[in-house]
């Protein structure tokens, strides 16, 4: 892998997301890692240095609200952008639970230029 280059873990169940989200950073410069096991996350993050993890919320076996908990809780990952992507209507409670946990989020479905747009700006900052 080139130097320099953004590495990102993307994990989400269905498989035609994880397939344009890939094809998305891929060609927008960036090597991403793809999930569908929402519970290998944790291990994943601890063994790598991922500079973003883009994470749906309503997954089998453990939801993102689960995963974002457990990733603030997480010394090495407690500072790791996390970018939420949800198709689903959060209730207030749920959004000021993801902006104390430090999220930023996208709703599906979003236009591929704006997740790029998205992701750099949350990279740089």
């Amino acid at each position: 892998m080139a130097e320099g280059i953004k590495k990102i873990l993307h994990v989400d169940d269905e498989p035609d997301i994880v397939y344009i989200i890939e094809f998305i950073l891929t060609n927008g410069g960036f090597k991403v890692t793809k999930l569908t096991d929402s519970t290998k996350t944790i291990s994943e993050l601890l063994s790598d240095d991922y500079s973003l993890l883009i994470l749906d919320l309503m997954m089998p076996k453990m939801d993102g609200f689960t995963i974002l908990k457990l990733i603030r809780d997480e010394a090495k990952l407690k500072n790791l952008p996390v970018l939420i992507l949800s198709s689903r209507y959060l209730s207030n409670d749920e959004t000021e639970f993801l902006q104390s946990m430090s999220a930023y989020v996208m709703a599906k479905p979003f236009e591929p230029y704006r997740m790029l747009d998205k992701v750099r700006e949350i990279i740089t900052d």
